[in-house]
């Protein structure tokens, strides 16, 4: 009996600890859109809020709050513009201006742009946010506006990915 009991407490402690997790989605998704009308390549970066509010408090202060700080906010837009990179396919740096950042919903966005290179026939690219914080966390982008849209996976150890046009 004793037993008995012993496990329904394991099994209520491993669903309750399941629950606390269950929010956090460990992914995040960009697109990288090559809009011809602006001449501009624009990169919109989402992150789950739930994600964002456990990932602030570990990089920058346990008090850190993105729902109502602005400096919290500013300080997330800024590790996601470091963490993300483009280059061209001979290596050359892609560099980004910061646009702004907005808290929509369950979501949390960052905003970068620059003018499209010239005669560009792919594009490689780095996204390692929250990768150092969490080794689940999954970037997904998509780079759309260069004819059929390719998508990359960042995940593990995954350094510089190509999308070639």
């Amino acid at each position: 009996m004793i037993k008995y009991l012993q496990l329904i407490i394991i099994a209520a402690a491993m669903l309750l600890s399941t629950g606390a997790f269950a929010h956090q989605q460990k992914a995040a998704e960009t697109t990288v859109l090559f809009n011809k009308n602006s001449g501009q390549l624009e990169i919109m970066h989402r992150f789950y809020l739930h994600d964002t509010e456990h990932a602030v408090q570990s990089l920058f202060d346990k008090k850190a709050d993105i729902l109502n700080a602005k400096k919290t906010q500013q300080q997330f837009a800024d590790y996601v513009a470091k963490h993300f990179q483009l280059k061209t396919l001979d290596d050359k740096d892609i560099s980004l201006t910061n646009v702004g950042f907005e808290v929509e919903g369950k979501f949390f966005w960052v905003y970068q742009e620059t003018k499209i290179p010239s005669a560009i026939t792919g594009i490689k690219m780095y996204n390692g946010s929250l990768r150092d914080l969490w080794p689940a966390q999954v970037n997904m982008v998509n780079v759309e506006g260069k004819g059929k849209v390719r998508t990359l996976y960042f995940s593990h150890d995954d350094e510089w990915l190509v999308a070639r046009f």
